[in-house]
């Protein structure tokens, strides 16, 4: 089995800072995420699962996060049997996005509260953890699972550094267990970091990866992880 966990916003820079082995395995990096004009989420993991910069696409949308990549032009139209799930682009949970972006527009216009809104995105953090963990458990040849918790807490916490440790940490677990679980290769790749405005988080223009074996990986693309998976990994 091929596990990818897909981890929107983790930052390098954090990782190091923190320490969480489980985040680096033995290989890590930054990802390059230059060729996009700006580092949006929804663009950057279409253009991970299909291998190819799907800005223009995605942007042409009059609602880009109902954007969806055909199966065949994604990396799962190579495997027999696989698992996605929450995979922006694909299938992502589009309606969970709209209550979050609800959240942080009435946390802005003080109606609810950071608890509140961090409640609305724990919640559903749980249930695709539970849904990840339990496919790993089935004889699937690839899973990915996609966490937002990382970038969505972040937007309005990253600069509370003790806070994002704690989310880091959670992440870092999830890792560790990935592991234990699987029982092939493992990837872990974050589509852009996030950098510290006041209390507040925004986008970088770096990513991240990391593998748990050497696949000769250096300065990637977010588009070159296609042919790793499918030239590499499988």
């Amino acid at each position: 089995m091929l596990v990818i966990l897909g981890l929107d916003g983790l930052e390098y820079n954090y990782v190091e800072e923190f320490g969480f082995k489980e985040l680096k395995q033995a290989y890590y990096g930054k990802t390059d995420i230059s060729e996009f004009e700006k580092p949006r989420t929804l663009v950057i993991w279409s253009s991970f699962i299909s291998g190819k910069n799907m800005e223009k696409e995605v942007l042409s949308q009059k609602d880009f996060w109902d954007f969806k990549v055909p199966i065949e032009k994604t990396l799962f139209s190579k495997f027999k049997n696989f698992k996605a799930i929450d995979v922006p682009g694909f299938c992502f949970d589009a309606e969970q996005h709209k209550k979050e972006r609800q959240g942080l527009k009435e946390f802005f216009d003080k109606k609810i509260s950071i608890e509140d809104y961090d409640k609305l995105i724990f919640t559903h953090h749980k249930k695709i953890k539970q849904e990840f963990f339990e496919a790993l458990k089935k004889d699937y040849n690839v899973v990915m699972g996609y966490f937002g918790l990382a970038d969505v807490v972040g937007h309005l916490s990253f600069g509370i550094k003790s806070k994002m440790k704690m989310i880091y940490q959670e992440l870092d677990e999830i890792a560790k267990k990935t592991k234990e679980m699987a029982e092939g290769n493992v990837l872990i790749f974050a589509d852009h970091g996030m950098e510290a405005i006041g209390r507040f988080g925004d986008h970088s223009n770096n990513g991240f990866w990391s593998t748990n074996k050497d696949f000769g990986i250096k300065n990637p693309k977010s588009t070159d992880f296609y042919n790793i998976i499918t030239g590499k990994m499988i």
